[in-house]
């Protein structure tokens, strides 16, 4: 039984090479965004360049960081935890427990939604309203939430740790 449900991790390589495929699209698409501010630069040098510059940018940031996320999973969730190549391997492609993927996670939207807002401004001609700061303060309240979350997992991890040692040795 126990075998059967260790052999179910192998699901989460389906995942992830979904991810990598999905991140190979952002690629495509970004490059195309950075093709067409070319084009734009011959035809209407103006803020559309910066709009599309931007745009560019932003789904080739969000295709990186699928591919962190992908071989995130694919290390942390799939290979055997014992393997001698995960030493060599850099630091951000080791995740040890979904606490770290969900913080990655995190880091991921709010990437997103900075590059995305400013991508907005860029495109703006005339002085944004008030209801333009929705955006910029869904993200400072993430970034709030995210550290918030950082910071109980650490001092729950080390609360553990420390409630752990003062019980002693297990016997």
């Amino acid at each position: 039984m126990l075998s059967l449900l260790l052999s179910l991790r192998y699901v989460m390589g389906l995942a992830s090479i979904g991810v990598i495929a999905a991140s190979f699209l952002m690629f495509w698409d970004g490059l195309l965004a950075i093709g067409n501010a070319f084009v734009l630069v011959r035809a209407n040098p103006d803020q559309a360049i910066i709009a599309a510059v931007l745009q560019g940018v932003d789904k080739l940031l969000f295709a990186i960081v699928l591919v962190i996320f992908g071989c995130a999973i694919t290390v942390g969730f799939v290979a055997s935890p014992t393997a001698p190549w995960k030493a060599q391997l850099p630091r951000w492609m080791v995740i040890s427990d979904v606490a770290e993927l969900k913080n990655l996670f995190f880091q991921m939207i709010i990437l997103y939604l900075v590059v995305h807002f400013v991508t907005l401004v860029a495109e703006m001609e005339d002085m944004p309203d008030w209801n333009a700061l929705v955006l910029p303060v869904s993200i400072l309240l993430l970034a709030a939430a995210m550290k918030i979350i950082a910071t109980a997992t650490a001092h729950g991890a080390s609360g553990h740790a420390q409630a752990r040692d003062q019980q002693g040795p297990a016997e």
